[in-house]
């Protein structure tokens, strides 16, 4: 239940990223509002961090691990969603990242040769079906006048990208401190934004207005250090496949948050916001019945 519970409320802090996001962009390159969130982050994690110095020096990471999830899995998808959030909205890319949990399921069973069972796939798609319902405002009719882009195209190639990091969360983190492990990786992860602001001669500043920090400390302690704290928690606990449905609550919460910065909720957000939840039930209740059956058939 606390893993679930963990799962919970990063996806509902991701959901406010995706304004945090955009935001940071109407003022800064993506490169460099990369560098200061994952700054914040790293910075957040250490103080949080300071009483378990003398565990962290004596724990094993796995190199190659910490590499694809820190490189690959989260450079490689916050460079994709960011790229493509100069080119599309903020609920378009929300969107796209409600098939997160479908292709995880499939990755998952791919890699990790774990066993994606039919009601993986239906909570997924009920779940799915009340994203897409949501972002066309209740009426599937709007859909003929929805229109993808480039930008629409890089965040699906990071929702790819973030299925993998499930999948190498699980794979490697093995019994090494999630605060350690969330750290190393979120540092690799601030040098490849370092590495492409060089590149793309982006400047590194500190002369930004009282507004722009408030968002990047929001996003970097709040939506990056907490929120990956607690998803690979409960990633590593409940595994890739199972862990993919909660970011169907994503897109819910960026849509319900909208609430906060100057949009108005109607009662299509409510009934899709229950489909979505909906989905996300059945595979709890699937998978806990399916456990319960398992532990009866062991003591038999």
């Amino acid at each position: 239940m606390k893993s679930i519970l963990y799962l919970i409320i990063a996806a509902i802090l991701w959901g406010l990223n995706f304004h945090f996001i955009k935001f940071m962009l109407a003022e800064t390159s993506y490169a460099e509002a990369g560098v200061w969130r994952y700054a914040f982050a790293i910075v957040a994690m250490v103080i949080m961090s300071l009483g378990a110095a003398k565990r962290w020096l004596t724990s094993k990471i796995s190199i190659k691990g910490a590499f694809l999830v820190g490189v690959i899995g989260l450079f490689g998808f916050n460079l994709a969603v960011y790229t493509g959030m100069q080119y599309t909205s903020a609920l378009n890319a929300a969107l796209i990242m409600s098939l997160n949990p479908i292709t995880t399921i499939i990755l998952s069973s791919w890699i990790l040769k774990t066993e994606a069972k039919w009601y993986h796939f239906m909570g997924a798609a009920v779940s799915f079906f009340g994203v897409l319902l949501l972002l066309m405002q209740g009426d599937l009719s709007n859909l003929q006048n929805f229109n993808l882009n480039i930008g629409d195209l890089l965040v699906f190639v990071g929702n790819v990208v973030f299925a993998f990091y499930h999948i190498w969360v699980k794979q490697y983190k093995g019994n090494t401190p999630n605060m350690q492990f969330t750290t190393y990786t979120n540092l690799l992860c601030m040098i490849g934004f370092l590495v492409v602001a060089g590149v793309t001669s982006s400047d590194i500043s500190i002369d930004h207005s009282s507004d722009y920090w408030l968002w990047t400390f929001l996003l970097g302690v709040i939506g990056t250090s907490v929120s990956f704290l607690l998803w690979n928690s409960g990633v590593s606990d409940l595994g890739a496949s199972k862990s993919g449905i909660f970011m169907n609550i994503v897109p819910l919460a960026t849509a319900i948050s909208s609430l906060f910065f100057g949009l108005e909720i109607y009662i299509y957000h409510l009934y899709c916001g229950a489909i979505i939840i909906f989905g996300i039930i059945v595979t709890q209740i699937f998978d806990h019945y399916k456990g319960k059956i398992n532990s009866l058939k062991t003591i038999e």
